[in-house]
């Protein structure tokens, strides 16, 4: 087993752009507890799948992060494809929504950009609402 090394990590979609140097995300599922009387211990249930996470960076002027098209990709209803890279072929990709982007400038020098994501999955059945690659 390797160890991962973030320097060729990324974060890549429908508008992103700018000097990204930073992601994380949470998979969860939601989970029932379908405990009875006549049960000793908890019984639960797993539900629907869902992914958050954050990126960030330093704000840049290629053609502006907070671009008209990555709003409109990622803040729309139906949201935009996100893909997470760990390393060279560890990824993830889900379409998601950008419920928050915030900037930010200092006077010594500093400029950052941070924004949240969150799973925008229509997928139906069973099946998992992101692809995970790991290799």
């Amino acid at each position: 087993m390797a160890a991962l090394s973030g320097n060729t990590g990324n974060i890549s979609g429908n508008g992103i752009v700018g000097t990204l140097n930073t992601w994380s995300c949470t998979i969860s599922r939601a989970v029932a507890d379908v405990t009875g009387f006549n049960n000793s211990g908890r019984n639960r249930l797993l539900g629907v799948y869902d992914l958050t996470g954050s990126a960030g960076g330093v704000l840049d002027n290629t053609t502006g992060f907070v671009s008209s098209h990555f709003l409109a990709a990622h803040t729309s209803a139906s949201g935009g494809s996100i893909t997470l890279t760990a390393d060279d072929g560890n990824t993830i990709q889900a379409t998601c929504v950008v419920s928050d982007v915030t900037m930010s400038v200092t006077k010594t020098g500093d400029s950052s950009v941070t924004f949240d994501f969150s799973l925008a999955s229509t997928t139906t059945g069973t099946n998992s609402p992101f692809v995970i690659s790991w290799s």
